[in-house]
């Protein structure tokens, strides 16, 4: 019988080595069909997206700084996207799961820990991509945009973004009392993640200790991240907004991709200390 306390770091390292394609790939199917099955669910990962997206079309024409709005706000989107499309997917999943027995009948099958991670992550980080991707080219296109300069490293931030809010799902969904409640446990960090990462404003507007503060917050990295790849301008929190080169991009997003390994750390220890593979009433 497999354990019921979370993975530690040494034993997920272990079962991602051995996972299973065939096996990730069946999860994910399943993901899928309750995906489609629960309408909010599905409302927040596919409706929302598409509702922010058409409202970038009334900052049209509007700069601020020398910067494009629709624009400015379009590589926020980018960036919080990730919300609906990760973490409130997730969170909502797996505490669904974990309540009904699923996830425990999962996991004494023949499907390793990893693997019944694996597939719901690959899935909500798919859609997350496609939506990111289905953005640039509205951005690029109706929004008479430019094309990301540096497009790997605006992929680089978005996995290591995906990786960050699975982890702090998982936590969170181990707090989460049931399916129900599992839409109002995420609103703390989506409002936080929607008012201090810069999504909608820049931080330079911020006092400095305001501003550092809000620079550490999960999404902010990506937010600088997705907005220097994209524009080829150093737009990470007290940047200049210069134009940059390829490589000096890179060397801009060391402290943002820093600040992602600390969250991954704290999603690591969070999700090992939370995350419950039984019922809360169990």
């Amino acid at each position: 019988m497999k354990s019921s306390q979370p993975m530690g770091l040494s034993r997920l390292m272990n079962l991602v080595q051995s996972m299973s394609l065939p096996h990730v790939l069946a999860v994910a199917r399943l993901d899928l069909k309750l995906l489609w099955r629960n309408r909010s669910v599905a409302f927040s990962v596919i409706g929302m997206p598409l509702l922010f997206g058409g409202m970038l079309f009334g900052f049209r024409g509007q700069e601020s700084g020398g910067v494009d709005m629709a624009l400015f706000a379009g590589t926020g989107y980018l960036a919080f996207f990730l919300i609906f499309a990760v973490f409130m997917n997730l969170v909502s999943v797996f505490t669904a799961r974990r309540e009904d027995l699923t996830l425990k009948r999962l996991r004494s099958g023949s499907l390793s820990d990893a693997e019944v991670f694996g597939g719901s992550v690959a899935v909500s980080g798919a859609i997350y991509l496609i939506q990111a991707l289905l953005l640039v080219v509205m951005l690029g296109t109706a929004l008479d945009g430019p094309w990301p300069a540096n497009p790997l490293l605006m992929l680089a931030g978005m996995l290591g973004g995906v990786v960050v809010f699975a982890l702090l799902a998982f936590a969170v969904s181990g707090l989460t009392p049931n399916a129900d409640m599992a839409q109002l446990t995420v609103v703390p960090i989506m409002f936080a993640s929607m008012a201090g990462s810069g999504v909608m404003f820049p931080l330079e507007v911020l006092p400095t200790a305001a501003r550092e503060a809000a620079g550490m917050l999960p999404l902010s990295p990506l937010v600088d991240i997705i907005r220097t790849g994209y524009f080829g301008q150093d737009h990470t929190v007290g940047g200049t907004q210069s134009d940059i080169g390829f490589v000096e991009a890179w060397v801009r997003c060391l402290k943002p991709f820093a600040v992602f390994a600390v969250w991954t750390v704290v999603g690591l220890w969070s999700a090992r200390r939370w995350f419950r593979w039984e019922p809360r009433h169990a």
